[in-house]
């Protein structure tokens, strides 16, 4: 009887048994979020790296197989690798494809491969495909089935009947249709949304008088193009590829990687059936290293979350376990009552179990519903499966269980005092958990400094939790030691609310002390997620604007004088004094020409960059971040902009360590030698290469360099003047406007495609989901100090009203007292994110040798949400202060 009336106890206890199921509810969500987390953040960063590869990466780079080989499709070899990529999971169905190899296999001797009809003759190599209408974008299909495809601007005519040649051997077929080519080249296009002719480009077959151009392709299916290459004596280079299917997870494409790796030691194992290959048979796919590199990159990321993921746990639990202990406080008349009708410390143990136990299975499957909505809504867009969903159940199930033996535990405990009272003339001592707590933060948070050279540790993670718990533990005895000071005051000085809050919050009690702990803990973790969140944005997108520059940064081949068509040419005879006519080229607002020169110190004897900028165009283009190192770099900037001084060049010196302490400079380009009189050092600048950087104006450098002035026209391109220079184009809205075909483009759009920096922005969610988390737990830990106090101090309070303190400054004292408290909470909570200032960096820095450093402070939005937090809580612990149970009015106690 006993135990059925446990199971319905808790649920008479009014909002009591809210805060019960809550405080199980917060407890599954925190131990059931991180496994759905980093399997969300896995396939976010696998399909953010299968994203960034594009249309032009060799097979080995792509998400793909490909199997190449001189072997017949129906060889049984083939026929056997076929059969083994077919068992691979998660690849789709192979698709046959293969191009004449006979001019690369008879490279001694004169090849040609033409198509022609009557007149007409085209220079064209075979090429096969499963399905031709399938896999090109027909321009015309008016032929017969079962012939060739011809490039439509070839100008030859479904119909007709076509003869191709290699050497003296010729063979005849009919023209299917034709294809369209990608403008200006020869390759076929691709269908809309796929890459599939852009990532074999690298495997068509040249033409065959050019080494350097494409072939003109005559595409037929497979049993077409075997025949015809048997009449004309062709080698054709035979290939299978299956892509990865969409959607897979990382998991799944991890098997998918290890299958791969099987059937690639079996291809170089070359021992398909013991035939010749006239072509070694190799296997190209980067299904493999994409999917390594979205796991590491995952687990960078996660180092930045796993802090408050721990954190969350361990606060969660806590609050479980304050609650308990409030809860055996609220109910010590029960115990007393049970101790005393003869139940054993066990069997009272056993029951609160069974009372906690239908709220444990209730709040630890809705926090785990919490954690998938959290992840899913507010988490990296991966999908989370049954991979993480399972284990996460387990996890919140491990979670109730923990909770139901803290529930179990501590009511024994507390029967068993009562069943062998201590001597009344024993003082009853406190719990002494202050002490061990402070002495084990100090010890991690030394052993974490003293780990600068080294990787952090996983123990290393809970530093920031077990540092607001010290600075909660003293945030409390500071309450303590204040408010039981004993001071002489005026008349009338504390009357009413204020003494009556003075007089509670001098009572050393342990409870209050460790709810200020709890609360401290949680709204710490709540500033220190907001401002490792900012730190983390902040730095990514300095780091983006470091490593690219610009928006688009185009490096030239030639020279700045091929974009302005009135550049002064080199002249004849060298000269120290400027060229008359040089400049720079006009370009539109938008863009602006950078030159970047191999410098050669004396200093200590290394190679450093030096960038030639107009200063006035490079502030407006370059990216400059968000953070204090590049701010300090864009406000140096302006130094350059004076007009230049006869013989000094002005010069910003960024990332060099050893030029700290210097005001002048040696330099040597090459072509010029001198002294730069470094304005400022800074720690990082836009387009920053992995060497220490100077930064002059092009006003004040290009005037000492005469004839080597690299805005001249050169009269001889092989000339050279001693300087190795790079010319770039900075453009904040792209290079196709201008006219000039640069080497290369960079673009920041790809540096912020870095699966790193997709995984940090996109965990950016689920951080203000864990953060508002933690806030709820400083909440409920408020809400629960408060329920308990009002319950014991409901009779005092009414005798005090009766004699005179009246109800309304009985209300002002409570609400002051449960200001206060949050208050303490807050100010602990602040010192103890300042104190771990100095160690964020070490435990949230994914990428610690690279510029600029991230920078953890506190921010003025993060200080306002966490105030708004304690406020809320204040509120919403009075409303809670207001209720009254049945099981209360059965069971009062003094406190």
């Amino acid at each position: 009887m006993l135990v059925r009336a446990a199971f319905g106890a808790l649920f008479r206890a009014g909002l009591w048994s809210v805060l019960v199921v809550l405080a199980f509810v917060v407890a599954g969500t925190a131990c059931a979020a991180p496994a759905m987390f980093a399997e969300a953040g896995r396939n976010a960063a696998f399909q953010a790296g299968r994203d960034a590869v594009p249309g032009t990466a060799r097979q080995d780079d792509a998400a793909l197989v490909r199997l190449t080989g001189s072997r017949s499709p129906r060889s049984a070899g083939q026929q056997r690798l076929l059969t083994e990529l077919r068992t691979i999971p998660h690849l789709s169905e192979p698709r046959l494809d293969g191009g004449s190899a006979g001019k690369e296999l008879s490279w001694s001797k004169p090849w040609s491969s033409t198509v022609e009809t009557g007149a007409k003759k085209e220079q064209a190599r075979l090429y096969a495909v499963t399905d031709p209408a399938a896999e090109l974008v027909v321009a015309d299909a008016g032929g017969p089935p079962g012939g060739v495809w011809l490039p439509e601007p070839l100008g030859f005519r479904p119909g007709e009947t076509v003869t191709i040649t290699v050497d003296k051997n010729r063979a005849t077929a009919t023209v299917t249709g034709l294809y369209t080519v990608v403008p200006g080249g020869r390759r076929p296009a691709d269908l809309p949304g796929s890459q599939s002719w852009a990532l074999r480009d690298r495997d068509l077959p040249f033409d065959s008088k050019s080494t350097s151009v494409k072939a003109n392709l005559i595409i037929a299916d497979v049993p077409t193009t075997e025949r015809l290459a048997e009449q004309i004596h062709d080698q054709i280079l035979w290939s299978a590829e299956s892509t990865l299917d969409p959607g897979v997870t990382l998991e799944e494409a991890r098997e998918t990687g290890r299958g791969v790796a099987q059937l690639r030691r079996r291809v170089a194992g070359q021992s398909f059936d013991g035939g010749q290959d006239a072509v070694e048979g190799r296997l190209a796919s980067g299904i493999g290293t994409i999917a390594e590199q979205a796991r590491v990159a995952s687990e960078t990321v996660r180092q930045r979350t796993r802090p408050i993921e721990w954190a969350a746990i361990t606060v969660a639990l806590g609050t479980v376990l304050a609650m308990v202990l409030l809860s055996v406080r609220r109910r010590v008349v029960e115990v007393r009552h049970a101790v005393g009708s003869g139940v054993v410390p066990a069997a009272v143990g056993g029951l609160w179990l069974a009372e906690h136990l239908l709220p444990a299975l209730l709040g630890s499957a809705a926090g785990w519903g919490v954690a998938w909505l959290l992840v899913t809504q507010a988490g990296p867009p991966g999908p989370v499966t049954a991979t993480s969903m399972l284990p996460a159940l387990g996890a919140a199930g491990l979670a109730a269980l923990a909770g139901l033996v803290i529930a179990a535990v501590v009511p024994a405990l507390a029967a068993a005092r009562y069943v062998r009272p201590l001597p009344p003339a024993t003082p009853r001592r406190p719990l002494p958990w202050a002490t061990p707590v402070l002495v084990i933060a100090l010890a991690a948070g030394a052993g974490l400094a003293g780990s600068q050279d080294q990787a952090v540790r996983n123990v290393d993670l809970l530093v920031p939790l077990l540092a607001l718990a010290a600075a909660g533990v003293l945030a409390g005895l500071l309450l303590t030691r204040l408010t039981g000071l004993r001071r002489s005051f005026r008349a009338g000085r504390l009357r009413g609310a204020g003494w009556l809050t003075r007089r509670r919050l001098a009572d050393n009690s342990g409870e209050r002390r460790l709810a200020v702990a709890v609360m401290t803990a949680g709204l710490g973790m709540l500033l220190f997620a907001l401002c490792a969140m900012t730190a983390a944005a902040t730095t990514v997108d300095d780091r983006v604007a470091v490593q690219a520059g610009a928006e688009f940064v185009a490096v030239l081949d030639g020279g700045s004088a091929q974009l302005d068509p009135g550049a002064a040419e080199v002249p004849e005879e060298p000269t120290k004094d400027p060229v008359p006519g040089v400049r720079t080229p006009p370009l539109p607002a938008y863009a602006t020409v950078v030159w970047r020169y191999d410098l050669y110190s004396d200093l200590d004897g290394t190679q450093r960059d030096l960038l030639v900028v107009d200063p006035v165009k490079f502030r407006e283009l370059a990216l400059w971040g968000s953070g204090p190192d590049l701010a300090q770099a864009r406000a140096a900037l302006a130094r350059l902009e004076a007009a230049p001084e006869a013989g000094r060049i002005l010069a910003i010196a960024a990332a060099d360590p050893a030029a700290a302490t210097e005001s002048r400079l040696p330099a040597d380009t090459g072509s010029w030698k001198g002294m730069l009189d470094v304005v400022a050092h800074v720690a990082a600048f836009p387009g920053l290469d992995a060497k220490p950087t100077y930064v002059v104006s092009e006003s004040s450098f290009f005037p000492h360099l005469g004839s080597a002035d690299p805005r001249l026209a050169a009269r001889d391109p092989n000339a050279a003047d001693g300087a190795f220079v790079r010319t770039l184009i900075w453009s904040s809205q792209g290079i196709d406007k201008l006219d000039v075909q640069p080497e290369r483009v960079n673009t920041a759009a790809a540096v912020r495609q870095r699966d790193i920096y997709v995984a940090a922005n996109r965990a950016r969610g689920y951080q203000v989901a864990v953060a508002a988390y933690l806030a709820l737990l400083a909440v409920l830990a408020l809400c629960v100090h408060a329920q308990r106090t009002a319950a014991t101090r409901r009779a005092s309070d009414l005798m005090l009203i009766r004699v005179g303190l009246g109800r309304g400054r009985a209300l002002r004292a409570r609400l002051l007292e449960l200001s206060l408290l949050a208050a303490v909470a807050l100010a602990g909570a602040v010192a103890g994110v300042a104190a771990l200032l100095p160690l964020g960096t070490r435990l949230l820095d994914d990428e610690p040798l690279r510029l600029p450093p991230l920078h953890f402070d506190l921010t003025v939005p993060a200080l306002a949400i966490t105030a708004a937090v304690t406020m809320a809580a204040v509120f919403l612990a009075a409303l809670f202060t207001t209720s009254r149970s049945a099981e209360e009015a059965s069971y009062r106690d003094d406190g």
